[in-house]
């Protein structure tokens, strides 16, 4: 299945503050720090399945960043040695796509890196144009620990479960102690805000116990597989301010995807510290959830889609989303203020009495929520399908942003060659056994290898054992011995670096009648049988060029031995004719 695993990154200028004008996120890395990415790809090289493309979506707070980020990111990316093909993709390259695009398309530009709910349709956009089966949605804050995660993540993923599709899947956070809870202290503000023991519950509910694979009423946006279908016909709704990963999923069950949360789909979450106040965080929420609730209330029987109820997201975040969200909101305001006043800061109690204004006159949406989506939704529709007249044009401006061309044969034959100590580098189409086949081929040949060392006195093989292996030398010198009884065996040549041995084993199974055995310390590259046969049943042309090869050694070889029998009988018969004489 084609893989894109995308991660989204936020930066900001040298000192990390809000300006006028800044997008607003999180914590956006500020441009004279490295922040948390460069962990993040460090830790790729955990993983066992590398089969994937990675995709940078570079964000910056203000244009003005945007150059400086773009440079910072390419000594990022450059610097960690990434195992995969790696993208980055910025504003410069969606104001590319954008023109290209919306020259001959006339529809509605939905296309922005503005929020997070926009940078999230732009993780699963990008996938879509490069026609992935699969967007795998990580996050720069962290890090890979399972080395299976890939293996995992792929498992079930467009597959059926109990006569369902799997259309998304959802992974979940582990934090700095191994556990899948937030690491909050529960204070007293949030006795009618139990936002986190309603998620302590929905965990426990849904990672913490069997079966592994359940249907979820929440996710997390850096830990989500989502199969194309899905990306075609569900977009993430622009409007949400945050929250988007959750509303993902109410919004596929809306359109009848179904998302699944595999308990055994883990990664270490390590944000940065929360910079923003207690007041001002709440207030997110309150956003957040009045839109959700909105979005329940404003519903409309609609052909083709299904009815929503905040009962089926319970506990977390259906809890959030009913009518008591109202009293909810006050009576939290009201606690947290207090607490603001009782610590002597009346600046905060001020902006948190703020908090109970907003959440009646302006964090309740003035418009249909569920209406607005569902244009939008039609809008990505639309977008996606025009898309196909330019599909090879916009896939080019992306694939510009190509910073690292991972060449994992060029890079495992050099660890190869440091690993056998071989200064001068060998290159595998200068062997004998190998002349004349291509890149594709060698490449073939050579993930179905393994490298052994040898001591000097140790043999590869002995007389009388079946070993049905071909053998490559790599450094060193080795002996064919012949068996010879009540002495010593018989030396009856020598192979050196470069030189190959046991070939025919490939075409057949027989009792060695020589011994080989290593007269130094030596380096093998060992190519297994099985697995060779299995690649020369699929190709036919190397399947020829081999067997020339080795006909061809094997008649070198027989007129070497015969030459070598003809000049030991001779030598015989004039020791013979000496002792008559």
């Amino acid at each position: 299945m084609l893989t894109y695993m995308v991660i989204p990154t936020y930066w900001t200028g040298p000192k990390g503050e809000w300006q006028e004008g800044d997008k607003i996120f999180d914590h956006p890395t500020p441009l004279n720090e490295n922040g948390t990415l460069e962990r993040t790809l460090q830790s790729l090289h955990n993983l066992e399945d590398t089969k994937f493309t990675l995709v940078i979506v570079g964000v910056a707070t203000n244009k003005k960043y945007e150059k400086p980020m773009e440079e910072k990111l390419r000594e990022i990316l450059k610097k960690a040695n990434i195992p995969v093909d790696t993208i980055l993709f910025t504003e410069s390259k969606l104001k590319k796509i954008k023109n290209k695009l919306f020259k001959k398309y006339t529809g509605k530009d939905i296309l922005s890196l503005d929020n997070y709910a926009h940078i999230r349709n732009m993780c699963i956009f990008l996938p879509y144009i490069l026609d992935a089966e699969i967007a795998l949605l990580i996050d720069d804050d962290e890090v890979f620990e399972d080395p299976k995660f890939v293996t995992k993540a792929k498992e079930f993923i467009g597959k059926r479960f109990y006569g369902n599709t799997i259309d998304g899947v959802a992974g979940y956070y582990l934090n700095e102690d191994n556990e899948y809870y937030d690491k909050v202290n529960i204070v007293p503000w949030m006795t009618y805000w139990d936002r986190f023991g309603g998620k302590r519950e929905a965990f426990d509910k849904i990672i913490g116990s069997e079966p592994r694979l359940k249907q979820t009423p929440f996710a997390f946006g850096g830990a989500m597989v989502i199969h194309r279908n899905l990306m075609r016909i569900v977009p993430f709704d622009p409007n949400i301010t945050r929250g988007e990963d959750t509303d993902y999923v109410v919004n596929a069950r809306m359109f009848g995807f179904n998302f699944y949360l595999d308990n055994q789909l883990a990664i270490k979450h390590l944000p940065p510290a929360k910079k923003h106040p207690t007041w001002k965080r709440f207030r997110e929420d309150i956003y957040r959830f009045l839109y959700n609730k909105s979005k329940f209330e404003t519903q409309s029987p609609k052909t083709n889609l299904h009815e929503i109820k905040p009962e089926d997201f319970d506990p977390y975040p259906g809890e959030f989303m009913k009518p008591d969200l109202g009293d909810k909101i006050f009576k939290t305001n009201i606690i947290l203020a207090l607490n603001y006043l009782a610590d002597g800061d009346v600046e905060a109690c001020k902006e948190t009495i703020k908090n109970i204004y907003l959440a009646r006159y302006e964090a309740v949406p003035h418009y249909n929520t569920f209406e607005e989506y569902l244009s939008f939704q039609k809008n990505w529709r639309k977008l996606l399908e025009n898309t196909k007249g330019f599909g090879n044009i916009l896939k080019d401006i992306i694939l510009e942003g190509m910073v690292i061309k991972y060449d994992k044969y060029q890079i495992e034959k050099k660890k190869l060659l440091e690993k056998t100590g071989i200064h001068k580098q060998m290159h595998f189409s200068e062997i004998d056994l190998f002349k004349g086949f291509s890149k594709k081929e060698l490449r073939s040949i050579f993930f179905i290898s393994e490298i052994i060392n040898l001591k000097a006195g140790d043999y590869v093989f002995k007389a009388g054992k079946v070993n049905n292996n071909i053998y490559i030398v790599l450094r060193g010198i080795l002996q064919v011995l012949k068996p010879v009884k009540n002495t010593d065996d018989f030396v009856i040549t020598e192979i050196k670096q470069g030189e190959h041995f046991n070939e025919t084993a490939i075409f057949f199974e027989s009792t060695h009648k020589v011994s080989v055995r290593a007269t130094t310390e030596c380096d093998l590259m060992v190519i297994d049988r099985d697995k060779a046969l299995k690649i020369l049943k699929e190709n036919s042309e190397l399947a020829a060029k081999l067997l020339w090869i080795i006909s061809k050694k094997l008649s070198e070889r027989l007129m070497y031995t015969t030459q070598k029998y003809s000049e030991t009988k001779e030598q015989v018969s004039d020791v013979s004719d000496h002792m008559q004489n």
